[in-house]
C-alpha cells in the first residue's frame, strides 16, 4: 500500500481538513461547565482548491471541471475519512482520493460535467431581465 494518496478538492479555494481526538471531543460534551475554546485538532492538512489547478482560467474565473490536488499521507486520509464519512464533502464527491495521478485524471474526466453547485452562473442562460455587466469602454 502506498504511503500517500492524491486528494482532489473541487472547492474553489480549498479546505483545511482537521483530524480530532474523538475521546477528547466526547469529554468536552460531558463537561458540566461549557468549554468556550474551540477544540484543537490533532493534525491538519490544507487541501489545494481549484484555483491551484493548472487548468483554472483566472481571467474568466472558470473552474473548467477540474480540482486542486494535494498529496496526503494515507493514514491521515483514512482517519479523516472515518471521522467524516457522512459529510456532503464526501457523499457529493467534492473531495475524494485516488492512488495515482493517472487515476486522478480519469476521475476528473468522469466528473467534468457533474456540477458541484459552486460554479459561476452561465451568462448565456440568465433570464428574467438579468443581463451580464458590460465592460467599460
Amino acid at each position: 500500500m502506498a504511503d500517500t494518496v492524491i486528494v482532489l478538492c473541487r472547492l474553489p479555494s480549498g479546505i483545511r481538513l482537521d483530524l480530532h481526538d474523538l475521546a477528547s471531543l466526547s469529554e468536552r460534551t460531558q463537561a458540566t461547565a461549557p468549554i468556550m475554546a474551540p477544540p484543537q485538532a490533532r493534525s491538519s492538512i490544507l487541501l489545494n482548491g481549484i484555483r491551484q489547478d493548472p487548468f483554472y482560467h483566472p481571467a474568466e474565473n472558470r473552474l473548467l471541471g477540474r480540482a486542486g490536488r494535494t498529496t496526503v499521507p494515507t493514514d491521515f486520509w483514512k482517519a479523516w475519512l472515518e471521522q467524516n464519512k457522512q459529510s456532503d464533502l464526501i457523499t457529493k464527491k467534492i473531495i475524494f482520493a485516488e492512488n495515482t495521478p493517472a487515476r486522478a485524471d480519469n476521475a476528473m474526466t468522469e466528473l467534468a460535467k457533474e456540477r458541484t453547485g459552486l460554479e459561476g452562473a452561465d451568462p448565456t442562460t440568465l433570464t428574467d431581465g438579468v443581463t451580464p455587466m458590460q465592460k467599460a469602454a
